[in-house]
């Protein structure tokens, strides 16, 4: 049994790795939580078990902000995971620094003086920034699109560079639902497109069908990072799709079969896609048009796993999303594991 440090429980990600170590390890579990840091761990809870978890004994919240300077002390820890952060596109420089580039200085700092031996740091894929062509594990971008992109990379250098700790970092891409049930609390990104085109709000592609769309389940990766919790590897795993990632003809395509429309003609990446690529949705128009092809050969050399195909389960993500109202009636995760199983 190991005693783990968790940040960012109250996430999407961060609650599948929670239910994870929950329900197949022996592990104590601290949650880093902001504000009410026991009602807050409760309703993430409440989010993944609809009767309770019998497992409760073992989980504790610690109150703590990332941007708060000094975080609390756990006592000692041999894991820290490292799920926080801000994936807000379009934050000013300083103020994403501050949540992903010193709050994760902090979180580092915390390990340290508690003296862990193991530090598993979630970043993204799209450290890659714009580069174009393969893009290895070994490999981080120098050119970004937004905030996001440039402050996970500078929390990845920081994390790589550490000393004294094993440590692996996990950079999943477009993060969706199970891929068994469909189940997610979070509507964005890829959602964002789909629910658009559902309406009807697309007359127009606005990207190259032939542009890549990098997207992974929750649940694969997840257990990619369950994995690194408990390994002795250290290093970089691209947790994506890889060479099997769909492209955008392929999604619009599957989107179209779905909701029974016609495809809409492409355009110039860039152009207006209609009334559906308002200010909020234009942040994720590049994700739709991209150009590179992550690679992940050492997370299927060394953790086993391998991401399944978008087709695979695309319908059982639009399924569950038209359940639960895009997010307006959602379910928990429990729940819709049993009513998947029906």
């Amino acid at each position: 049994m190991a005693r783990v440090l968790l940040t960012g429980a109250t996430g999407f990600l961060g609650m599948e790795v929670l239910a994870r170590l929950l329900e197949r390890t022996d592990h104590e579990i601290v949650c880093l939580v902001r504000g009410d840091a026991e009602a807050r761990l409760d309703e993430v809870l409440g989010t993944l078990y609809s009767e309770g978890t019998p497992h409760r004994d073992r989980v504790h919240a610690m109150a703590g902000d990332l941007t708060d300077g000094a975080l609390p002390s756990p006592g000692p820890v041999d894991v820290v995971c490292h799920c926080a952060a801000s994936i807000s596109f379009d934050l000013p420089l300083e103020e994403a620094r501050a949540i992903n580039v010193e709050g994760t200085r902090g979180v580092l700092e915390l390990a340290h003086a508690a003296g862990a031996r193991r530090f598993v740091h979630v970043s993204t894929a799209y450290v890659s920034g714009t580069h174009t062509g393969t893009f290895t594990e070994d490999m981080l971008g120098t050119e970004f699109r937004n905030t996001y992109e440039q402050t996970k990379a500078e929390a990845e250098a920081i994390v790589a560079a550490t000393q004294g700790m094993e440590v692996a970092i996990a950079r999943p891409s477009i993060v969706v639902g199970e891929s068994g049930t469909g189940w997610t609390p979070a509507f964005n990104v890829l959602y964002w497109p789909l629910r658009a085109f559902a309406r009807g709000l697309f007359d127009t592609i606005p990207a190259r069908p032939e542009g890549r769309v990098d997207v992974v389940p929750v649940d694969y990766v997840a257990d990619g990072i369950t994995a690194l919790i408990d390994a002795e590897a250290t290093g970089t795993f691209n947790l994506v799709a890889a060479e099997e990632a769909a492209t955008v003809d392929e999604l619009a395509r599957m989107a179209c079969a779905h909701f029974g429309r016609e495809c809409p003609p492409y355009v110039q990446a860039g152009a207006s896609g209609g009334a559906a690529v308002d200010e909020h949705g234009a942040v994720y128009v590049p994700y739709f048009d991209m150009e590179v092809v992550f690679d992940d050969v050492r997370t299927r050399d060394v953790l086993g796993i391998r991401a399944p195909r978008l087709s695979e389960y695309f319908d059982t993500l639009l399924d569950y999303a038209d359940a639960a109202r895009w997010g307006k009636r959602g379910t928990p995760r429990d729940a819709a594991a049993y009513a998947a199983s029906r």
